[in-house]
Parts: C-alpha cells; sequence; structure tokens
C-alpha cells in the first residue's frame, strides 16, 4: 500500500516558500505527499508565483487539496468550515503522519490529526511571543502554543530563543532546532570576486549609483514589521556632507511605501534613496553593497539577512531572534535595537570608512547551508517510517 503524508498549511505561500526540499526528501522515501492549504487566498506571494507554485506541484506528482483557511486566526465559522474539509480529507486518505505549518494550519490540523489517531509534526516560523515583542502575543499565542503541543509529536523550532523555551514551557514528546529553510552557503562561497566586482558594477550602473558611493542595502516586505523606517531615521541623524556619498535601496514590495518615500523627502535624501520592488537578483545587489541593514522587529529565522551574510556582505541586523543568531558582532556584522536610529546612526557612521571586503567566510555559517538542514529534516521523517 502506498505511504501517504500531509503538508498542510493555512496559506498556500508557506508551503511554497518553505518545503520544496522537504517535500522531495518525502517523495525519496517513497511516501505519497498531499498538500492542504488555501490556493485561492494563499498569503504573502503573487499570483504568478502562486500559479508557478500550483503547476510545480502537477509536475512533481504532489496531490493538492483546497481549504478554505481564513486570514490570521479566522473566524469561528471559517474555522469550522476549514475543519470539515480537513476532516474529509483525512477519511479518504490514511496518512502515517502530517507536518504542519504557521499558527492557524497548525492548531486546526493537529485537532483534526488527533481525531483520527495520526501522528504531528509541527514546524513553528518563529512564535508569535519572544522577548521584547508585544504582550498581546504572549496573553493569546502562547496559551495556544502551549496546550497544542500537547498533542504534537515533533516540535521543530528554527532559533535558539524558540528552542530554549520550547524545551522549558512546551510538551511535545521531542523538540528538536533546525536552522530554518537553509541556503546554498557553498554555492554561495564558490562565486569569485570577480564575479562579485562585475555584479557590483552592472547594477551600480543600472541605479545610477557612483563605484565609490556607500551603498546600504535592505531586502523584505514595506511594511511595519519590517522596520525599514529606521534606517532612514538613522540617516536623517548624520550630516548633509555624510549624506552626499551615502545611498540606500530597498528590494521588497508592500503597503508603506509612500510613508517611506515621505521620511526620505523630510531630510532632502529622495536623490540617494530608491524602492526597487521585486527583484530576483538580491545576491547581485548584496554584492553591490557595503553594508546590508537587516532591522525587523519580529523573524523566525531572516533569510534575506541570511543570504547577506553568506554573500560576503557586513550585515547590520537588529538585535532580535531570528535575526542575532547567525551575527557574531565584530565579525560578520553588528547587532542594534531596531528602535534606536541614534544606535544604528553611530554603526553605520562607524562602517563608512571601511572598504567593502568581498570574500567573507566563516565557519559558523556553514550549519545553515541547505546540505544540513536536509539531513535534520531527514532524520525526523525517517522517525515515523512504518
Amino acid at each position: 500500500m502506498t505511504k501517504k503524508v500531509l503538508m498542510l498549511a493555512a496559506k498556500a505561500n508557506m508551503i511554497q516558500q518553505f518545503n520544496h526540499r522537504n517535500i522531495k526528501i518525502l517523495q525519496d522515501l517513497g511516501y505519497e505527499v498531499h498538500v492542504a492549504t488555501n490556493m485561492v487566498d494563499f498569503g504573502s506571494m503573487s499570483a504568478e508565483e502562486n500559479e508557478r507554485f500550483k503547476q510545480w506541484m502537477i509536475d512533481n506528482n504532489v496531490i493538492d487539496h483546497q481549504v478554505d483557511f481564513e486570514r490570521r486566526m479566522g473566524s469561528l465559522k471559517g474555522n469550522i468550515r476549514s475543519i470539515r474539509q480537513l476532516r474529509q480529507i483525512f477519511r479518504e486518505n490514511d496518512f502515517a503522519f502530517i507536518h504542519v505549518h504557521s499558527p492557524l494550519g497548525s492548531i486546526l490540523g493537529r485537532l483534526v490529526a488527533k481525531q483520527f489517531k495520526v501522528p504531528t509534526i509541527y514546524t513553528a516560523h518563529g512564535f508569535h511571543f519572544f522577548k521584547g515583542g508585544p504582550k498581546s502575543g504572549w496573553l493569546f499565542f502562547y496559551p495556544l502554543e502551549w496546550a497544542f503541543s500537547f498533542i504534537t509529536d515533533t516540535l521543530i523550532t528554527i532559533n535558539d530563543e524558540d528552542y530554549e523555551l520550547a524545551k522549558k514551557h512546551m510538551h511535545a514528546k521531542k523538540t528538536i532546532k533546525n536552522n530554518g529553510i537553509g541556503v546554498d552557503v557553498i554555492k554561495a562561497w564558490d562565486v569569485s570576486d570577480e564575479e562579485k566586482i562585475i555584479a557590483r558594477k552592472n547594477i551600480r550602473e543600472e541605479l545610477g549609483i557612483p563605484n565609490d558611493a556607500f551603498l546600504i542595502s535592505s531586502v523584505g516586505e514595506l511594511s511595519n514589521r519590517k522596520n525599514h523606517k529606521v534606517v532612514l531615521e538613522a540617516l536623517k541623524e548624520m550630516s548633509s556632507e555624510q549624506l552626499q556619498t551615502i545611498y540606500y535601496v530597498i528590494a521588497g514590495t508592500g503597503s508603506n511605501g509612500n510613508l517611506l518615500n515621505k521620511l526620505a523627502d523630510s531630510f532632502n535624501f529622495e536623490k540617494n534613496f530608491q524602492l526597487l520592488g521585486y527583484r530576483s537578483d538580491i545576491h547581485s545587489i548584496n554584492y553591490a553593497s557595503d553594508v546590508s541593514i537587516f532591522p525587523s522587529f519580529q523573524e523566525g529565522l531572516g533569510v534575506s539577512g541570511l543570504d547577506a551574510t553568506v554573500d560576503g556582505v557586513y550585515l547590520i541586523g537588529a538585535d532580535k531572534r531570528g535575526i542575532r543568531d547567525y551575527i557574531q558582532p565584530g565579525k560578520n556584522g553588528e547587532v542594534f535595537s531596531p528602535n534606536s536610529p541614534e544606535e544604528l546612526s553611530r554603526i553605520i557612521k562607524g562602517r563608512l570608512s571601511r572598504a567593502s571586503t568581498m570574500s567573507r567566510q566563516f565557519d559558523f555559517l556553514k550549519r545553515f547551508d541547505h546540505a544540513n538542514v536536509d539531513k535534520v529534516m531527514l532524520v525526523v521523517y525517517r522517525r515515523y517510517e512504518q
């Protein structure tokens, strides 16, 4: 009989962004992989990406199930509908285990799996409660995660802070830490300085940035959580003379574009500031940069910052879990309070006279390589082989 496994998340973007390789690992183990998610209200990706993901599932023999999960934690009526849909999927398929993601998907998925006596793996992509986080997260999400940990077979956390908290306070049968989805560290380190210099020249020419200018870049959604405004607030602290040679670009889309442009206008920085929108050449942008700044208030394990430091860029990151995990101050970067533009401004000033170094490789970053992340997942999945 064919072995079946279910990958479940409330929104399709969670599967698309974080689980391509997990699906291939499961298929290599001989499983027929099913995906249950909302592919109509598909989350934080474009409609084109959603269509590509659906085609990828068809091309790779992944069986998809539409479940009408609502946004955030959903409504009572909507969640009851989603539970009914999930129950029908479980009735029609004998799953060896399920792997759940996202707060809403993980809760409803675990509820139904418990009813059908199916083991559950849950990857927490950054708990919604954390040190220095809002009280609302601790009041609402902490009790939920605590209660549902009792019906979790394996809990996977992706950063040090969440792992320590889960080991101390949660009650899954097994709790492990894996380093997010990983990045291709070895491939990044195989890129030569010559290739990086060419990419740096091309990007700067495209964007109209002088070769001798000091370029700061950030990557991420234009949202309050990603906190790009603190970088502009830090630059506002600097003298007009210093600002003449500084440029700042952000690759990403979102609703805060006008706010950021107005902030740049407020101190006559608009000519040196660019919103690049969605870019598929992030590595080249990293090579063109003198520093990368990742100022987010909340991350599970921020891939954009990890990509930057693996690409050899000096990384200035918010002193938050999921970012400080891959920054060793004085080596590959520095951390700062994401609420302090003054602290960030001092750090930027300290970097202005330092030349960008192309080849910075630190052995501690190897643990974030795809291959090492996949090895952990292979061990987890093999525990459920019958």
